[in-house]
């Protein structure tokens, strides 16, 4: 806790570079426990945390997660994942944000028109296991970006490692956004004094770690640097009651999260997890509160 207290008052943010909302985690689970993931990503949300994750699903994976925003923001998610036997796996998914009613105004200041922005990324993900305890995993990203009727489009990929050395040890590398950037041309906008911009993303390394000492308790901790010279830490914990209820904290970065989750039966062959997590945000932004539902068959 110490360690991300002191590296976050000493470093810059990422926030202010294209592609944030890429970078505000996934799924209630992880978001709960600190945002951290990239060593405990066999779920459906592997696509986001590590790819290489995916070689280790016994199941389909059907995921959803909604947040909660406020100013008018939104973010959701919707994806399926699935094993490729014998020791591989794929997964394809949606993310949009957004933010709507945003007033416009002259240049006096009399409001005129409403405008909405909006940010998409599709993910198509492989891994494949090349050991039962090495696995290496490969984000392909299509990026879009509308905003005042321009359209920045571009392409980026993640790639990501996952080593089991001890059966309660798991180990993890992601590295985020490689190439990633939007790509806009504003003649249409400004005329000949437009052209062809370039906003590129943060490229992003993340290492982490996730040790489960039985089938009740999970510990796991994300550190990452930027090549925009920002430094993160994330870690958290879970706790299981009953094989039914899980309760969960951790710090992202320097700020506290929390959450729960309701694992159940749903019908014959169906497995689903209803997931919660709130977090603190900015002053004036008030807590973020995000619910996930994803369905194992």
């Amino acid at each position: 806790m110490a360690l991300g207290i002191s590296l976050s008052a000493e470093t810059g943010d990422n926030a202010g570079y294209a592609g944030a909302f890429l970078r505000m985690g996934l799924g209630a689970r992880s978001l709960a426990m600190g945002n951290a993931g990239v060593a405990d990503s066999e779920n459906g949300f592997a696509a986001y945390y590590n790819p290489a994750g995916l070689s280790y699903l016994n199941d389909r994976h059907l995921s959803t997660t909604y947040y909660f925003l406020s100013l008018d923001r939104q973010l959701h998610y919707v994806g399926l994942a699935f094993p490729l036997k014998p020791h591989a796996g794929l997964s394809v998914g949606w993310l949009h944000a957004g933010v709507t009613d945003i007033q416009g105004r002259t240049y006096t200041g009399v409001p005129d028109e409403v405008y909405d922005t909006g940010e998409e990324v599709i993910y198509l993900s492989f891994s494949n296991a090349f050991h039962r305890r090495i696995a290496v995993g490969l984000n392909f990203k299509i990026l879009s970006h509308n905003m005042l009727g321009l359209t920045g489009s571009g392409l980026g990929f993640d790639v990501g490692v996952l080593i089991k050395p001890f059966d309660h040890i798991r180990l993890g590398i992601l590295l985020k956004d490689i190439g990633a950037s939007y790509t806009w041309n504003t003649q249409d906008l400004f005329g000949d004094q437009g052209g062809n911009y370039t906003d590129t993303f943060p490229q992003i390394l993340k290492v982490g770690i996730a040790y489960q000492s039985s089938n009740s308790f999970t510990f796991i901790g994300d550190f990452e640097i930027s090549d925009r010279n920002d430094y993160r830490a994330h870690f958290g914990g879970e706790y299981l009651i009953n094989d039914i209820l899980f309760l969960r904290m951790g710090i992202d970065n320097t700020n506290p999260t929390f959450g729960a989750g309701l694992a159940y039966g749903f019908i014959k062959n169906v497995r689903t997890q209803i997931d919660y997590s709130a977090m603190i945000g900015l002053v004036g932004e008030g807590a973020t509160h995000v619910f996930s539902w994803e369905f194992k068959f």
